[in-house]
């Protein structure tokens, strides 16, 4: 399954693609991400907990133009966040580090608007109830 913002610009995108459960309450799939200039397809895995509570916050944003939800794993340094103010701009962003011999570390953010908000509550319950 893959999950996609749908933001009508080339330039910003945030695609999670071939999500799938990986045992142990985490799912894993590949995120791939275009910000202006920044691209990046890393490696993502996100909790089923942190899932259900990013559902919950997009809902909220959606019915009040307010919050953050953010979607993440317990033990892993990777983060996308998803924050919408009154006035319904929507920002995206996020941050993979990786550890090794030479760490590395991506950040990005890009600004849309809420019409992303129902498109992404449409496909995080068909995710959640697919694997439920």
């Amino acid at each position: 399954m893959n999950i996609e913002i749908q933001t009508n610009d080339e330039n910003k995108q945030l695609i999670l693609r071939n999500i799938r459960d990986c045992g142990a309450d985490t799912y894993e799939c590949l995120a791939c991400v275009k910000s202006g200039w920044l691209q990046c397809e890393r490696q993502f895995f996100f909790g089923k907990f942190y899932a259900q509570e990013f559902l919950q916050k997009l809902n909220e944003m959606n019915n009040f133009f307010s919050g953050i939800a953010e979607l993440k794993a317990e033990y892993e340094d990777q983060i996308i966040s998803i924050g919408c103010n009154q006035m319904g701009k929507v920002v995206v962003s996020g941050e993979f580090i990786e550890h090794s011999m030479l760490s590395q570390s991506f950040e990005f953010g890009f600004e849309t608007d809420q019409t992303i908000l129902s498109g992404l509550i449409k496909q995080f319950t068909r995710l959640l109830e697919c694997h439920s």
